[in-house]
């Protein structure tokens, strides 16, 4: 007679058991069960029958979806066959047949693998294991299309995990080999970062730089209008690498440790990295720290082994070199032959950026000192009237201990700005015949330490509030034993001004033609030293408030 049982891996009968339910009992029995291993046990009449079992019987297991037979000394699994091990099947296929070597085979969209819960009585883990005979054996997983393998990770003939591609399934290419030892990562083919964002052109200083999609990019494309500072970047995470790229024309600097941006976004770089045009560095991200530190930098710069001069014409494009002056040979912008010095080190040499005739309507902007030398921007010493900077805003602008030597331009600002502006312990020299025309602030303007010295004559042909302005903290304008010739009576509210600790210094010149305004004011324990001479002007000059004048 057949019959089926709920469970046969029970060593004790269960506590509520219900009339007709039927185990069989399994090895280490307690309780009443104790000494019936291999029985099995039916409830009947509110007690247990012990059915002893003959060889030959078979039962129907609930619990395992199995037919067991009884052998004359255990219960096996029908499904086993002839000569298998107790509890195994020879082949078993899936929604297809089996067959040698794939002695499982499943045919489906998709296979679920899900661990038994602890409270179920698992761990709660699952562990798909794939076991080798030795160490030169494989033991992977294949990836194929219509059986032709494409891609196989794994243990690959040795027991280093690696990665291997094929374009034909016969030809596999080696991709990743990762040592079972020390754990490190080779890339024996290169490796490719194609996360890449061309943000906006950079037109101003940036702090805490955090451009759309930073979060899930490899690859930053930067550029900016003129020199420009980056003092932080968002975006990092314990080991994030990214690589940025300047594919722009334009110095793009990176600060170090500056309080301009959040402290998690700054850099630690030990100085201040300059990427000039074309350039590249790769940062990676100090979790612990939080920082972002250069892993490399740009390739260095060109030491120069003798004088070179740069070329700017009306007609140039900044796409050139700038070596040469044709067309096609020269830059465009004067600032674009600034940052091609600011990528030298100058190595004591004479570099000059020779401007040719014309107008030109973009200031000069000159933020980090160069290295080995001081180039010279230099127009028509003979008559600087033939090339023109005429911008609003600072026509030539020096800081940051910046030092940039001038000659031959013509000088106009509207709106606001200066001629030549130095701040901030910039230094501008003049060096060549300059002409000034009608500027917005002032005809030259020192600051926070600033100089400006002049070793060239000079004419003034237009007005502004001052033609000499020194202010703020030891700005300084130094004119000695020059020409200064005025042409159409230039109006200033004041020539000289010299306010809040500066001083200009104009001993010794020669004043040829006349202006309108005050002479001179000065205040705040500004000094004006002229040693007598009357400076143009067609009312006194004032002192106040601590401001000497002799």
């Amino acid at each position: 007679m057949q019959i089926g049982v709920l469970d046969a891996d029970r060593t004790a009968p269960p506590t509520t058991p219900a009339e007709g339910d039927r185990h069989i009992i399994a090895s280490g029995a307690t309780g009443s069960w104790a000494g019936h291993a291999d029985a099995v046990a039916a409830y009947q009449d509110g007690a247990w029958r012990f059915l002893i079992p003959k060889s030959g019987w078979c039962a129907w297991c609930d619990a395992d979806g199995a037919l067991l037979v009884y052998d004359g000394t255990a219960w096996t699994d029908v499904a086993g066959g002839a000569g298998a091990m107790p509890g195994s099947v020879a082949q078993l296929g899936v929604n297809d047949t089996a067959s040698a070597p794939n002695l499982l085979t499943v045919k489906s969209n998709a296979a679920l693998f899900n661990a038994v819960s602890v409270a179920g009585g698992g761990t709660g883990h699952m562990r798909v294991q794939i076991s080798k005979e030795a160490s030169a054996k494989t033991a992977s997983v294949v990836f194929s299309d219509a059986f032709s393998g494409r891609a196989e990770f794994g243990l690959i003939g040795s027991d280093d995990f690696k990665l291997k591609v094929s374009s034909d399934g016969s030809t596999f290419v080696e991709a990743l080999a990762i040592d079972q030892s020390s754990g490190n990562a080779a890339f024996p083919r290169g490796l490719s970062l194609t996360g890449v964002i061309s943000p906006s052109q950079i037109t101003a200083n940036q702090n805490d730089y955090n451009p759309s999609g930073l979060g899930a990019v490899s690859v930053l494309n930067l550029s900016s209008d003129t020199l420009r500072s980056v003092s932080g970047l968002a975006g990092g995470a314990e080991g994030r690498v990214i690589a940025l790229i300047n594919t722009g024309s334009q110095i793009i600097s990176l600060l170090n440790e500056s309080a301009s941006s959040t402290a998690a976004n700054r850099f630690a770089l030990g100085t201040d990295l300059t990427i000039a045009g074309k350039q590249a560095a790769l940062l990676r991200y100090d979790g612990t720290a939080a920082r972002w530190r250069a892993m490399s930098r740009p390739g260095g710069r060109e030491t120069l082994a003798a004088s070179r001069t740069y070329y700017v014409r009306t007609d140039g494009s900044d796409s050139n070199d700038g070596l040469s002056n044709v067309s096609g040979g020269a830059f465009l912008t004067i600032q674009k032959a600034i940052s091609a010095v600011a990528g030298l080190d100058l190595n004591g040499k004479a570099v000059t950026i020779q401007v040719g005739n014309g107008t030109y309507t973009a200031g000069v902007s000159v933020t980090s000192p160069f290295v080995g030398g001081v180039p010279v921007l230099q127009g028509d010493t003979t008559t600087p009237g033939n090339v023109v900077i005429s911008v609003t805003g600072d026509a030539v602008s020096v800081s940051n201990g910046a030092e940039l030597g001038i000659g031959g331009f013509k000088l106009v600002t509207a709106t606001a700005g200066s001629g030549l502006n130095a701040t901030k312990a910039g230094r501008i020299n003049v060096t060549g015949k300059m002409e000034f025309g009608t500027c917005a602030t002032a005809h030259m303007h020192s600051s926070y330490a600033g100089q400006i010295a002049v070793s060239a004559d000079y004419t003034i042909s237009g007005g502004s509030l001052y033609h000499w302005w020194s202010e703020t903290a030891g700005g300084s304008i130094a004119v000695i034993g020059r020409t200064v010739t005025l042409t159409g009576t230039p109006a200033f509210t004041a020539f000289a001004n010299a306010t809040i600790v500066a001083q200009i210094v104009a001993v010794s010149n020669t004043y040829s033609g006349s202006a309108t305004g005050s002479r001179y004011s000065v205040t705040l324990n500004g000094v004006i030293l002229s040693s007598g001479a009357t400076l143009p002007g067609s009312t006194a000059g004032t002192t106040a408030t601590g401001g000497q004048y002799n």
